[in-house]
């Protein structure tokens, strides 16, 4: 199984946790397109012997294309690549106040069964502080408006560790979220990123950052709201509505199979190689227009890809088999790292799962610092 990931870097507010601060221009959309269909042209060759299951469009605002661009595009894959008739699954990610029943009918018409809508919180006081162009109400009339259309699986972003609150706002996030019908949950802490707004804000000591205690709340909140709600919480930032409503294009990254990426800052994956396209849109469009894939590659060994498997697998609760990465990459992981696989054996922060091994629930926010302790450095 094989994916379709489309990074679409548009961005019509400058949101204090996101790096695109873009202006979207209708050029800039259209240049975009005709952009991607040519890419997509250029790929075909070293992408023409596989068989694609699943597209994403993600990124910064799919939402920005039109129809009539949805569909060029579209259209452009199926001329182009060897993609199954019916798909396993088509999403879409989208803005609140993008939803509209015009747009959700075009975005269906494309293809689009999964629809994934950047909520972010149900606080309209929060919303503001983010720069969100839309309020709590229109958040949820946008997952009632997705639902009413058809759209078989009805997913929402939410961001927890939010400095700015009252003392029930994430308690009653999660309320009126779990309420919504909705299939599925991502939900991501409140990251500082350097050149951002919030990140200015914390250097100058005008905003100050939620506290780890804060952070672990929020977590342990949700995981315990959903829990009793029937959401199944299948990797640390992910919880399905019963397994029919995991994300499979997603969970295709974490158990490492191939994928095809297109767009300015798109990645890609295929065999033992992965690529990059530049970030920047302008060196893009200048670069596929020469006939020139605008992309950095790199080579990966089999202590990679031992590596990478190991830190997205402990990534999900169906965690990760270390004789399987023995006989597959030739990498003993648990010989290697003895004294420290032995101490999170024992502090239970890592589980066995039948013949695999698991971050468990309680220590899942500090799964990556537990997954570096079990990186191999040698074959």
């Amino acid at each position: 199984m094989s994916g379709i990931y489309l990074h679409v870097p548009f961005c019509r507010t400058a949101c204090h946790y996101c790096d695109f601060h873009f202006s979207t221009t209708l050029k800039n959309v259209e240049d975009y397109t005709t952009t991607v269909m040519k890419e997509i042209a250029l790929r075909k060759g070293d992408w023409g012997d596989v068989e694609f299951s699943t597209l994403y469009w993600g990124g910064g605002t799919p939402s920005v294309l039109s129809g009539k661009n949805c569909s060029r595009i579209v259209s452009a894959l199926r001329e182009g690549l060897n993609i199954r008739l019916k798909v396993e699954e088509a999403t879409i990610e989208v803005n609140p106040e993008d939803v509209t029943p015009e747009a959700l009918k075009n975005w269906a018409e494309c293809g689009f069964d999964r629809i994934s809508i950047g909520i972010q919180s149900l606080d309209d006081h929060q919303l503001l502080w983010m720069n969100r162009k839309h309020t709590a109400y229109e958040a949820e009339k946008s997952v009632k408006l997705a639902k009413d259309a058809g759209f078989k699986k009805v997913s929402i972003d939410l961001i927890y560790g939010l400095p700015v609150r009252n003392e029930a706002s994430w308690q009653k996030t999660i309320q009126k979220a779990l309420s919504l019908p909705i299939d599925h949950i991502s939900c991501y802490a409140l990251t500082v990123e350097h050149k951002t707004v919030l990140g200015s804000r914390v250097r100058s000591g005008k905003v100050a950052e939620a506290p780890d205690e804060l952070i672990e709340s929020d977590y342990s909140h949700l995981c315990r709201e959903a829990k009793e709600t029937g959401f199944i919480h299948y990797e640390v930032s992910n919880w399905a509505r019963g397994v029919e409503n995991i994300a499979i294009h997603n969970s295709a990254y974490w158990e490492g199979m191939p994928y095809l990426g297109l767009g300015p800052g798109a990645h890609g994956f295929k065999g033992m190689q992965r690529y990059a396209n530049v970030s920047n849109n302008n060196k893009y469009f200048q670069s596929i227009a020469k006939n020139n894939l605008p992309e950095e590659v790199e080579n990966l060994t089999l202590l990679d890809r031992s590596n990478e498997v190991l830190m997205t697998s402990l990534r999900t609760a169906r965690g990760v088999d270390f004789e399987e990465l023995k006989s597959t990459f030739q990498v003993d992981h648990l010989s290697e790292n003895r004294k420290a696989w032995e101490r999170l054996v024992s502090s239970g922060a890592v589980v066995q799962v039948g013949d695999r091994w698991r971050v468990s629930e309680k220590d899942w926010l500090v799964g990556d610092s537990i997954a570096s302790d079990l990186i191999s450095l040698q074959p």
